[in-house]
């Protein structure tokens, strides 16, 4: 049992090596920015509070219904049936607004979410007028996604997501679909887990007469429990994640959760490498009620000056 436990943590170690070894040799290439070669970029924002104050650094934590949006292969690691409601502002009066729900069935989990983006409305403007046409010019994004996960074993499990994807600006609309694959393995140690995900991978898309790449994403992430298990009367939860996309440069996200008592959760993260955004803070409580957990969770994310704080809330839970 001794030699069985060793070998598992020499396993544990070797991939967490593994894994610093790829992030510290990305380092070591050349930067670059790659803007402006993608769309349905508000695909990117964080569609839950709790995953926000973390600094997104989400991918390996995601284990209820906010997995539809990180790591469809977590929704295995529900109990039965999952929901979750995000609305969040982002910069310019815009709005965000998401909706979840998993339901597991022995080895195997589905899922459906739904994601709205609302910018501002703001009058037209032209050469010949330009105080304002009188004419208010509105658009928006919508996502509807279905995703199906299996668990192989009790430690790993894979996840895909299927979404379908309009935009809409003004009287103009373009529309396509993209796919989400991740993985999700739980190495035993410490509650230690190791995730992928690449995410928005499809076909080049055309908005009136240009053609656009979807926002292709891959994230590696590891999480792990520094302080106690998960329940535990006090447990810190620590993860990091690289994030690699095809419209921008390498980016790295870290966070940590510290939970009291299993009610009141503490958060923080900090992203690296973006331009808008750097720390974030938020708090979550789990109650029960009816016999069932909820949970409320709240995110604070700081951006630069010329812009207001956005805030997150999201209910959830389990039935």
């Amino acid at each position: 049992m001794k030699r069985h436990e060793n070998i598992k943590r020499t396993c544990a170690w070797t991939a967490i090596l593994v894994l610093s070894l790829a992030v510290q040799s990305s380092f070591g290439q050349q930067n670059f920015k790659r803007l402006g070669k993608s769309g349905f970029t508000f695909l990117k924002l964080a569609p839950s509070a709790r995953a926000a104050a973390m600094g997104d650094a989400f991918t390996a934590v995601a284990t209820d219904a906010s997995a539809l949006f990180w790591n469809p292969a977590g929704m295995t690691h529900i109990q039965r049936f999952a929901y979750g409601f995000t609305y969040g502002k982002w910069i310019v009066d815009s709005r965000l607004t998401t909706v979840a729900g998993a339901y597991k069935f022995g080895r195997f989990a589905a899922g459906l979410s739904a994601i709205s983006f609302s910018p501002q409305e703001f009058e037209e403007t032209t050469i010949s007028a330009p105080g304002g046409t009188g004419r208010v010019v509105s658009g928006g994004d919508i996502a509807l996604g279905a995703a199906l996960a299996v668990q192989f074993t009790d430690k790993l499990s894979f996840g895909c997501k299927v979404h379908w994807i309009e935009e809409t600006i003004d009287h103009d609309k373009t529309s396509g679909f993209t796919v989400d694959f991740s993985t999700f393995y739980r190495t035993g140690f410490r509650d230690m887990v190791l995730a992928m995900a690449m995410k928005n991978f499809g076909p080049e898309q055309k908005y009136l007469y240009e053609n656009f790449k979807m926002p292709l994403i891959f994230n590696i992430s590891s999480a792990i429990n520094v302080v106690g298990r998960s329940g535990s009367p006090m447990q810190f939860l620590v993860t990091g994640e690289s994030s690699f996309a095809t419209d921008f440069r390498d980016r790295y996200h870290l966070g940590g959760e510290v939970w009291i008592m299993d009610m009141l959760a503490l958060r923080g993260g900090y992203k690296f490498y973006y331009d808008l955004e750097d720390y974030s803070l938020g708090m979550g409580i789990k109650l029960t009620l009816a016999g069932k957990p909820f949970t409320f969770d709240v995110a604070y994310t700081n951006v630069l000056e010329y812009f207001e704080a956005p805030l997150k809330f999201t209910i959830g839970g389990e039935l």
